[in-house]
């Protein structure tokens, strides 16, 4: 009896983290963050979002794959370079949410962006087995427009230097997290392009630059 006292007090206890992490009540979010049933058909507005600082490099060249597929299925797709903007970190005034030009940096002008695509693929390498603090700055920017994002297709497209897949594992849940906070919004596809080192290298990974490419086309 007392094990099973116990089992649910921590339950309750995660369930609770759980709606304090993504600000709203556990009834109105997405349940079910992977859920590759798509969510329209016929030509989609995609949003590209690359994190990576270095220019060019493996998870930059497997988004241009993704990017080729999907023009090519005649989508309209933009890609951006966060790293390219100016976006502050999360603070004490962004607990109200203002679209007041005058008060917003780039990062809104990017999640306005995010709530008109059909489309959002999130593209980071892998730093300490975590997604870039670029990615995540952004991520956090979002507290207060998650409504804006509904209904929303998720693509994850991650590099790392680690031959083992399980270091992509990290990176994987924080985007899993995040489309959790969201409304009815799923994830679709991953490309894991792992054991890419150098810039370049991902091209030696046929397979993640083909899924790339395909998931592109097929979205």
């Amino acid at each position: 009896m007392k094990t099973k006292l116990g089992l649910f007090v921590l339950m309750a206890a995660f369930f609770a983290v759980v709606c304090i992490s993504c600000g709203k009540e556990s009834s109105e979010k997405n349940t079910s963050p992977v859920n590759t049933e798509k969510v329209k058909s016929g030509p989609k507005s995609i949003l590209i979002l690359s994190s990576s600082p270095r220019r060019g490099g493996n998870s930059e060249i497997l988004c241009n794959e993704f990017k080729k597929g999907a023009e090519e299925a005649n989508h309209t797709v933009e890609m951006i370079n966060i790293n390219d903007h100016d976006i502050q970190f999360f603070e004490n005034k962004y607990y109200e949410r203002s679209d007041n030009p005058e008060d917003a940096d780039d990062a809104i002008r990017i999640i306005h962006k995010m709530a008109a695509a059909d489309v959002i693929v999130l593209s980071s390498p892998v730093y300490f087995y975590s997604m870039t603090g670029q990615m995540k700055t952004l991520i956090d920017r979002v507290f207060k427009y998650e409504k804006d994002l509904k209904s929303k297709e998720f693509y994850y497209i991650i590099t790392a230097t680690d031959n083992n897949e399980e270091a992509l594992e990290g990176t994987i849940q924080g985007f899993r997290g995040f489309i959790h906070c969201l409304y009815d919004s799923r994830e679709i596809g991953i490309v894991r392009g792992f054991g890419a080192r150098d810039s370049g290298s991902i091209l030696k990974k046929p397979t993640a630059v083909q899924e790339a490419y395909e998931f592109g086309k097929n979205v």
